[in-house]
């Protein structure tokens, strides 16, 4: 066999895996940078977005006995006034509940002061996300909130497969050239 077929084929083997094993690295790193980004703690300024997105669990009074008397508010409406509150409290009578409203919701509570709770709600449906907030038997103060995934990293992740194959390739071809140049400096 031909000693410059074998070592081309064998150049060009080797320039597969490196790409894949660059592509991977250079991908893996973006998607990663991109879900801290995108999934900071958030502790202050709940307006917008926010607090359309920040959840937390009330339970109606007049019927506290019974069957789905759960209900999940957003501190959106809670801020809007449209909402009476004098048949609702924010205190949990136990220390974790699960809500299911076509979605399954929980919530549970890290702290018993007594007076108020301190209370991590986990929101799960086309977003994942955590609020944490100061419950009080007619009120709540939020302390943080957090996205953990949304339909929007699985959109990003689809764009960064572009920049991160060009780059990918770019980088490749670099590590290429330089590996072909000290094998002909080796040869000469």
């Amino acid at each position: 066999m031909n000693k410059k077929a074998v070592e081309s084929t064998d150049r060009k083997g080797r320039w597969i895996s490196w790409g894949c094993m660059t592509f991977i690295v250079i991908y893996g790193s973006c998607l990663i940078v991109m879900y801290f980004a995108t999934t900071r703690k958030q502790t202050e300024d709940f307006t917008g977005r926010t607090a359309h997105e920040f959840t937390v669990a009330g339970i109606m009074t007049s019927n506290l006995v019974e069957e789905g008397s759960y209900r999940v508010f957003n501190l959106e409406h809670l801020n809007s006034g449209k909402i009476d509150l004098t048949d609702i409290t924010f205190l949990l009578p136990q220390k974790s509940i699960t809500i299911y409203v076509g979605d399954i919701h929980s919530a549970e509570i890290l702290e018993d002061n007594g007076e108020w709770q301190l209370v991590a709600f986990y929101y799960s449906n086309t977003r994942t996300s955590t609020s944490i907030y100061r419950a009080y038997q007619d009120r709540i103060e939020p302390v943080s909130y957090r996205l953990t995934s949304s339909v929007g990293h699985m959109f990003g992740a689809m764009t960064l497969l572009v920049p991160a194959l060009v780059l990918s390739l770019i980088v490749t071809a670099i590590l290429n050239w330089r590996a072909n140049r000290v094998t002909r400096m080796k040869d000469a």
